[in-house]
C-alpha cells in the first residue's frame, strides 16, 4: 500500500547558516551533492507547527498537533536529464515518542522524541514565534519576531532557493537513498525584525556542527506556511 502524508505547516521559522561544504559531507545521501546558492553551502535550523496531519488522507487517532524542529541541508541530484533539487533533514525533533518510532519505521525518517514546544504570540502589528526543547535538562531555544505584512518572493532569491524544494532525500544507509515529493503553495514572507538563538548545535546534533555555535545566521525567514503534501518514498538507484 502506498503511504502519503498531508498536514499544515504553520509559523515556519528558518535560521540559515553558511558553512563549508565539507561540514555537511557525511550527511549527503548517495547520488546527491550540495546545492549551492551564490557559491555558498547552507544549513538551516527550522521550527514549525504541524497541524491536521493525515496518512493516506485519513486522520490517525494517536496523532495530535505538534511542534517540530528540524536541522536540514540542501542538495541536488542529476537524474540523467536535469538537476533535481531537494532537502535532506538531518535531524527531526518533536514530543511524541510512539509516533516518532512509527514514522521512522514506515518512512525511514530520523525523528527523535524530546520535550519540545512552540509558542506563538500575535498582536495587531507583530508576530513572535519561539521553538524550544530540552537537552540534558537545559533549554535549547530560538525565536523570531516580525511584522504582519507578508509578501511573495522572487524566484531567483535566497528565499526561493531555501523554500522551493520539490523533493526530499533520505540517507537510509551508505548505499541507500530514498526520494519523496513535497508539494505546497508558494509561501509569503513576513519581514523579520529581530531574532534570538541559544542552541548547542554540537551536543544536540553532531560535534561537526560546533562551527554553528559561534556563528550568526546569514539570514532569518518567517512565513505563515500552508498545507503540505508529502509523497511516498521511492528508492533511488542511480
Amino acid at each position: 500500500m502506498k503511504l502519503s502524508i498531508s498536514s499544515e505547516f504553520r509559523k515556519v521559522a528558518l535560521l540559515n547558516y553558511i558553512v563549508p561544504p565539507e561540514v555537511v559531507e557525511k550527511y549527503l545521501p548517495k547520488y546527491t551533492k550540495p546545492d549551492l546558492f551564490n557559491g555558498n553551502c547552507y544549513i538551516s535550523l527550522v521550527g514549525f507547527q504541524v497541524k491536521k496531519l493525515k496518512v493516506n488522507d485519513l486522520k490517525v487517532p494517536m496523532i495530535k498537533d505538534l511542534d517540530e524542529i528540524d536541522l536540514q541541508i540542501y542538495v541536488k541530484r542529476f537524474d540523467g536529464a536535469s538537476w533535481v533539487k531537494g532537502v535532506v533533514v538531518i535531524s527531526r525533533l518533536f514530543d511524541q515518542p510512539g509516533l516518532a518510532e512509527l514514522t521512522n519505521t514506515l518512512f525511514k525518517t530520523n525523528y527523535t522524541s524530546v520535550p519540545a514546544m512552540g509558542e506563538v504570540n500575535e498582536t495587531e502589528k507583530s508576530i513572535e514565534v519561539k521553538y524550544s526543547w530540552q537537552l540534558n535538562g537545559k533549554e535549547q531555544k530560538f525565536s523570531v519576531k516580525s511584522n504582519k505584512l507578508a509578501a511573495p518572493y522572487d524566484k531567483d532569491t535566497e528565499a526561493a532557493f531555501l523554500l522551493d524544494r520539490p523533493f526530499g532525500f533520505i540517507k537510509a544507509g551508505e548505499e541507500e537513498t530514498y526520494l519523496y515529493a513535497i508539494k505546497h503553495a508558494s509561501w509569503h514572507l513576513y519581514t523579520v525584525e529581530e531574532y534570538a538563538v541559544n542552541v548547542d548545535f554540537s551536543r544536540q546534533f553532531d560535534p561537526v556542527f560546533n562551527i554553528l555555535n559561534s556563528r550568526v545566521p546569514h539570514s532569518v525567514i518567517l512565513t505563515e506556511g500552508s498545507t503540505v503534501e508529502i509523497g511516498e518514498n521511492v528508492e533511488v538507484s542511480s
